[in-house]
């Protein structure tokens, strides 16, 4: 029987492993293993074992990631639901356990499938549902807890009434870690507590999921309300920057200073955040939903819900980042992810497109009624800023930049607000399809006939 295609190339990684699976005696005895371990042994990694030290070596590097890079891709759920160093390193175990002494020429396709198997079972053990509890700066003021897709949002003096923390008390009745949590958000001025469940996910992973899906909730709010102090409202574990900013100067032995409160949402005011759900509610819809695919790994059309995660992530650190030059860089990003441009020239392409899409301007328009400059001369200069400040061409502390910071952290929360609310409309078409230009074409058309 001939071995099937599809596993060829695993059997064959497989084996040259097994060639280079080996146990040799330790230098010395170490609590750990160091690099001059690995390098007097010829090892590129190894584990400490009753022999000595057992590994894999140097020749079998190569062989080695290719051979995890494959079975890990090939499990969305696993790759999903935990770290490609957590998967590599029980490989690792595994291979060094059971290989050592094997005949590489009796290794085949019933040995790949055990891996698999013995693998899939790993994760089974280590994924469960988790409840991630996430604490926010997004404005002082109390407000009604509210929810954006999976993730709800509560006041820090509502958390002790919610049934996350009842529901703690009832099975423990210190319910210490929220407890202790909530103290250290009063320290630190955090006032808002974010819950989102993540399912099949270990550990690690969930939290990590949980992290983002709470920054993904987050740029609904600074689509929602742009104006009222929202650029900086993060996680308390992200960039955040400080609440008060002092500064001092000297000039011809006089002083001038002063201070500023940078805190987010000074002026949403108090239960105004409660105002701006509902009165954007299409938006929060939007975001929400993308925001549960994300969460759950279940993207409706992954190319484009993907893209669209991708450009929110990158808007919402465009907006917080201190320094113009780096901050044009991301939002410049944030639109060509989201544009899923795959080369300079796909990149002014999409842009041209998109100005065409929701903008109606045509590549010689003025990209407004009173600028000189035209949408194609802005599509080329985007391209150009952007890649002058990545490759070195430019200072990325000492460029000025032609564009306004402004007007194109603008621009990318306008194309990341209405593709949110476009997707919407697109995923209840019959004409759907994962596709870019067919989606970019199908809201022009939309509009159109509006």
């Amino acid at each position: 029987m001939s071995t099937p295609p599809s596993l060829a190339n695993e059997i064959g990684l497989l084996r040259r492993i097994a060639e280079n699976v080996a146990t040799k005696p330790a230098p010395q005895k170490r609590s750990r293993i160091t690099e001059d371990d690995l390098r007097a042994g010829g090892f590129f990694w190894a584990r400490q074992s009753p022999d000595g030290l057992c590994g894999i070596l140097r020749p079998g590097n190569e062989p080695f990631n290719e051979f995890a890079e494959k079975l890990f891709s090939s499990s969305p759920k696993m790759e999903r639901g935990t770290s490609f160093s957590a998967f590599q390193e029980e490989l690792f175990v595994i291979l060094t356990s059971d290989y050592l002494g094997r005949d590489p020429m009796q290794i085949g396709e019933a040995d790949v499938l055990a891996l698999q198997e013995r693998l899939a079972f790993w994760f089974k053990e280590r994924a469960a549902k988790r409840t991630i509890f996430v604490p926010c700066m997004i404005s002082p003021w109390p407000s009604p807890r509210f929810s954006i897709g999976p993730v709800t949002f509560l006041f820090i003096e509502d958390v002790v009434k919610s049934e996350y923390y009842l529901d703690l008390r009832a099975q423990s009745p210190s319910a210490g870690g929220l407890d202790r949590l909530i103290e250290a958000m009063g320290k630190e001025r955090a006032h808002w507590l974010a819950v989102v469940n993540i399912d099949d996910c270990d550990r690690e992973r969930g939290y990590e999921i949980g992290d983002l899906a709470v920054d993904l909730a987050l740029v609904a709010l600074q689509l929602a309300a742009p104006g009222l102090d929202t650029r900086n409202i993060s996680r308390l574990a992200t960039r955040r920057g400080p609440g008060m900013k002092v500064f001092l100067s000297v000039s011809a032995g006089r002083e001038t200073g002063g201070f500023s409160n940078t805190e987010p949402g000074l002026s949403i005011g108090n239960g105004y955040l409660g105002h701006i759900i509902r009165e954007t509610n299409t938006v929060i819809s939007a975001v929400g939903k993308c925001v549960q695919s994300f969460a759950t790994g279940n993207f409706r059309l992954p190319k484009l819900e993907q893209a669209w995660c991708d450009a929110a992530y990158w808007l919402h650190q465009g907006l917080a980042e201190p320094i113009d030059s780096i901050a044009v860089a991301k939002l410049e990003t944030a639109i060509e992810v989201l544009l899923h441009a795959e080369s300079s020239a796909g990149s002014e392409g999409r842009i041209l497109a998109a100005m065409d899409t929701f903008y109606s301007l045509k590549p010689d328009d003025p990209i407004t009624p009173s600028s000189p400059i035209t949408t194609k001369a802005f599509a080329k200069r985007f391209v150009r800023d952007r890649s002058r400040v990545l490759h070195g061409t430019w200072s990325t502390l000492s460029v000025r930049l032609s564009g306004s910071r402004d007007s194109l952290a603008d621009l990318a929360r306008t194309l990341v607000r209405s593709t949110a609310q476009e997707l919407e409309l697109y995923f209840q078409s019959s004409a759907a399809a994962d596709d870019t230009q067919t989606f970019l074409n199908w809201v022009k058309h939309r509009r159109q006939r509006i």
